[in-house]
């Protein structure tokens, strides 16, 4: 489009609507797009919380597994003792 057409059109839709219906719809497509933006914040905070639940929650089953890892040494430790201590009293 050229310039001429531009403000033309310009002139013809502020002569019809007049300024404050045009700003006023400016406003509205401004607010509508602020209202878009303020949902996919939400969405994305909501995202964020069940992802840092569930880290949570992994970080607590890793916790159990590290001790019953310990455990289970401690167990393997006495048992290879006992083992030692049969073979011992075999010979």
């Amino acid at each position: 489009m050229s310039n001429e057409t531009i403000i033309t059109v310009l002139t013809a839709l502020v002569s019809a609507m007049g300024l404050k219906e045009i700003w006023s719809i400016i406003r509205k497509r401004m607010d509508l797009k602020a209202r878009k933006e303020d949902k996919l914040d939400v969405v994305y905070l909501s995202i964020i919380k069940d992802l840092k639940d569930q880290i949570q929650k992994l970080e607590v089953k890793i916790d159990v597994l590290i001790q019953e890892n310990v455990e289970l040494r401690e167990e393997v430790s006495r048992l290879e003792t006992l083992l030692k201590n049969h073979e011992k009293q075999a010979r």
